[in-house]
């Protein structure tokens, strides 16, 4: 009988033995959701099963980074120690198509946070608050400990083992983050700004509600959206495309010049200049 009796067990030999300046742990966090299946159980369709839930919150390419991990994980277990594990993972791609991140307009925003309150999905309205004004990624918001946040300083602090960089951000709050974290600061009920009461740990996920929120709203976005959105409303407001980088958490400001399009009054004044 081996070792190898989940997922995980090959991901964290993978990342003892094969992996040096990145372990991608928030990959390894993400793909925990194979481990309800016994390894030797998975199959192709619990793959499509997980892209149907996580494309929820991010995009295909992200996805297919994820499912490549996995797969690198489970070859390197078969060929280091002789076995023939299944791979579910083998020859499996989802759609790219070339990336223009797609944002909500502030009506849009506004119609997910009224159908909120009308659903009496008071958590999943400040979850989507604190996405949409401090761009944080769905894992940074849902982790969020409370000793991380400092009202005194207006911001929190996502120790950060989500991004490539994994590189630790200062999340700045404008007075409506703020008003949140303080009316959620008076009922905490654990460690976790977002803390399931039944598990006493940081809640897993809001994919259920979100989808009858956004049916109810006439909205179609994803959690990664709000990201998206944040940077594409500070970009609309003329806000510099290298203060945008640095409040994103961006390593190089090519990845941020991908908003840069919706500043599209700048230029035509800029063209003015000419003409």
């Amino acid at each position: 009988m081996n070792d190898f009796q989940k997922l995980s067990d090959c991901i964290a030999y993978y990342q003892t033995y094969h992996l040096t300046k990145h372990k991608y742990q928030w990959r390894a966090n993400a793909l925990k959701y194979f481990d309800c299946f016994p390894l030797d159980q998975l199959r192709r369709f619990h793959v499509k099963q997980y892209f149907a839930l996580r494309s929820v919150e991010v995009s295909n390419a992200t996805i297919n980074r994820e499912v490549s991990f996995a797969r690198a994980a489970i070859n390197r277990v078969n060929s280091d120690f002789e076995l023939k594990l299944s791979n579910p993972f083998n020859d499996v791609k989802f759609v790219e198509q070339d990336y223009i991140p797609s944002y909500l307009k502030q009506e849009d925003y506004q119609k997910l946070l009224q159908s909120a309150k009308e659903l009496n999905y008071h958590d999943l309205h400040d979850y989507i608050v604190l996405l949409a004004m401090t761009g944080c990624r769905p894992q940074e918001v849902r982790t969020l400990e409370w000793d991380n946040v400092h009202f005194d300083k207006k911001q929190f602090i996502v120790r950060n083992c989500w991004s490539k960089s994994k590189k630790t951000l200062y999340k700045y709050l404008n007075q409506t983050a703020l008003e949140v974290l303080e009316r959620r600061s008076k009922n905490r009920i654990g460690k976790w700004v977002f803390t399931n009461p039944a598990t006493n740990k940081p809640i897993d996920s809001y994919h259920k509600c979100f989808v009858k929120l956004r049916q109810h709203a006439g909205v179609k976005c994803t959690f990664y959206d709000l990201r998206h959105s944040y940077a594409s409303w500070l970009v609309q407001g003329a806000i510099p495309i290298y203060t945008v980088k640095d409040l994103l958490g961006h390593r190089d400001v090519t990845t941020t010049q991908r908003y840069a399009h919706l500043n599209y009054e700048t230029y035509c004044k800029a063209l003015e200049v000419i003409g």
